[in-house]
């Protein structure tokens, strides 16, 4: 099945991501430091993104489909904050508005959540677009299965709004250690539209040249890498088959050369 049309989804990508970063606040309350700055990532679900189980009890999690935010306790919604009318402040405010009530009374660091105009959500974009999410998280997962070796979650970050894990041929510490990121990026302004990527640390010796040439080789980030657009996937029947398998032969090549 071809993926969706997302040529009208920006301005709900934007509404979500802002959502996503007010559960993000709760996940840096509620949790201890992870390994690879990890408390600072959300868990993917088949629906968005939830901070997994907090400390003080329960998690949030954010609805993709509807922009909601859910406060769940053993699987019971205990509160549920729309977006419907609310901005990002004030969407944060309810949210712990709520935590109060319940008795729950919470600190958070409020410096990232700074936005005051109202959502613009439209629910059949957010739907096309949660399908967009999950199906890569999909792919994804099929290539991480391959891996061996330590290897982090496949988690998204609130920061970027994408989806990201990493594979260590030894070590496990991103900032020292040879490793293998891949993940997928709902757009950036450098690509202008959704894209699979990947980069390898150290970049080995002639890596461009080593790659399925669907990649595009890009030299401005930190660590070079390849992407993968979703124009060049848009068309394909069965683009998770294409993701998994163009992958899988980029970690084919970085596993002996890292």
């Amino acid at each position: 099945m071809t993926l969706p049309d997302i040529s009208d989804v920006q301005p709900t990508r934007i509404t979500l991501h802002r959502a996503s970063q007010i559960l993000l606040t709760a996940r840096l309350i509620g949790l201890d430091p992870l390994p690879n700055h990890l408390r600072h990532s959300l868990i993917p679900i088949p629906d968005g993104v939830t901070t997994g189980e907090l400390n003080f009890g329960g998690e949030l999690r954010l609805d993709f489909t509807t922009g909601a935010i859910h406060y769940q306790q053993a699987g019971k919604t205990v509160f549920t904050v729309e977006a419907t009318g609310r901005s990002q402040v004030s969407m944060f405010e309810a949210v712990y508005h709520h935590f109060k009530q319940v008795g729950i009374d919470l600190h958070p660091d409020a410096s990232r959540v700074t936005e005051q105009a109202l959502f613009d959500f439209n629910t059949d974009a957010a739907s096309r677009f949660n399908e967009m999410m999950w199906r890569m998280f999909q792919a994804l997962a099929r290539v991480k299965a391959r891996f061996l070796g330590f290897q982090t979650p496949l988690v998204l970050w609130s920061h970027g709004f994408d989806l990201s894990t990493l594979w260590f041929p030894s070590g496990f510490d991103e900032e020292t250690d040879p490793h293998l990121n891949i993940g997928f990026s709902p757009g950036t302004p450098d690509i202008g539209q959704p894209y699979i990527y990947f980069y390898a640390y150290p970049v080995p010796p002639d890596l461009p040249n080593l790659i399925p040439t669907a990649f595009e080789w890009q030299t401005g980030w930190r660590t070079p890498g390849g992407v993968l657009t979703y124009d060049h996937l848009k068309t394909e029947t069965d683009p998770e088959t294409t993701v998994t398998q163009l992958l899988s032969r980029v970690y084919d090549v970085v596993k002996t050369m890292i």
